[in-house]
């Protein structure tokens, strides 16, 4: 390595460490950005492999000292993520709810990558086979063995491709009591304008800027007939009335149009309507309570499309949650008036 760049102090090399992990990983995530109609960001090769090369590499570049403990080797490559969480956010190429979703899993995973970097350095260390950035080994072809290793997440991505996503349909339910008779409830439910209704605090939902509902139309109360919810940045969903009976059931079948949301809602990988989650249905139920009070059920039907439904499912449970519990308070609060 040439004598001008060579960093000297232990936080200086931890920097340089941080940088070229950095940059590494945003390289990856902009070639699968260009060839993503063949490889997917929503993938083991990308969310699984990808990290661990990731806390691999910060922690290799760093010269090993017996008193390093794997513990520190699994939180430096935090210091990555966060770099290129930063980055990435900054320059809008990731949404905050993808984020939100994937840095748990992505931070720890490159810890991983970093324990094991560790221990392959404390081996050459015992076997008198350490380098640091004062030897020459940088320039050694023996030094490049490990370049294969840090095209795996391309060469895997290219093999995976969506071979490895699965659909699974989940489903939600949310109730409330509302202060009010069904057949007011009903009508809410067809029609309402939410622009005086109170939102809920600091929601799950709202923290990572899903828009909140505006108002709700409805064309024709009959089977067939369809409802538009419209949502604050442009959302809307277009909602078509499978089944209803007044004043006890209603049930509508949702499409959207992905092309028709903005990045500045969520970003392609996580975009309703899109390849990897859907909404399907939604069903309320009412049921009429002593003292003129009314049972409000809200299910939601939808699906995600992922090769790991296990972790996405526990996300996406929790945000569609979220969302129905703010849609039936605020469907209270207008029949409540």
């Amino acid at each position: 390595m040439p004598e001008l760049i060579k960093p000297k102090t232990e936080t200086m090399k931890l920097l340089f460490s941080v940088i070229i992990a950095s940059f590494y990983g945003l390289t990856i995530r902009l070639l699968y950005g260009i060839f993503n109609a063949v490889m997917g960001i929503m993938g083991i090769s990308f969310l699984f492999l990808l990290p661990c090369l990731i806390g691999y590499l910060t922690v290799i570049l760093l010269p090993y000292k017996e008193e390093h403990t794997a513990t520190g080797a699994f939180f430096k490559p935090w210091l990555t993520c966060g770099a290129i969480l930063l980055i990435t956010l900054f320059f809008n190429i990731e949404g905050m709810i993808c984020w939100a979703m994937a840095f748990p899993l992505f931070a720890i995973l490159a810890g991983l990558g970093g324990v094991g970097a560790f221990k392959r350095k404390r081996r050459r260390f015992r076997d008198k086979m350490e380098w640091d950035f004062e030897k020459a080994d940088w320039e050694k072809p023996g030094s490049l063995k490990i370049s294969f290793l840090f095209m795996l997440p391309l060469l895997a991505g290219l093999a995976e491709g969506d071979r490895t996503s699965s659909f699974q349909e989940l489903r939600v339910e949310k109730q409330v009591e509302i202060g009010a008779s069904p057949g007011v409830v009903w009508n809410a439910l067809l029609e309402n304008d939410q622009s005086g209704v109170k939102k809920q605090g600091a929601s799950f939902s709202s923290i990572f800027g899903f828009p909140h509902h505006l108002n709700t139309k409805v064309n024709k109360q009959v089977v067939g007939g369809s409802r538009v919810a419209t949502y604050e940045k442009g959302l809307a969903f277009m909602e078509t009335i499978e089944k209803m009976e007044p004043g006890r059931l209603l049930v509508l079948s949702i499409k959207t149009d992905p092309s028709k949301i903005s990045k500045a809602i969520m970003d392609e990988h996580i975009v309703i309507g899109g390849k990897h989650v859907k909404l399907l249905q939604d069903e309320y139920q009412l049921e009429e309570l002593p003292n003129g009070r009314t049972r409000l059920r809200l299910s939601s039907y939808f699906s995600i499309n992922t090769p790991f439904n296990w972790y996405a499912g526990l996300w996406s449970k929790g945000l569609m949650s979220d969302i129905l519990q703010e849609e039936l308070s605020s469907i209270r609060q207008i029949s409540e008036k």
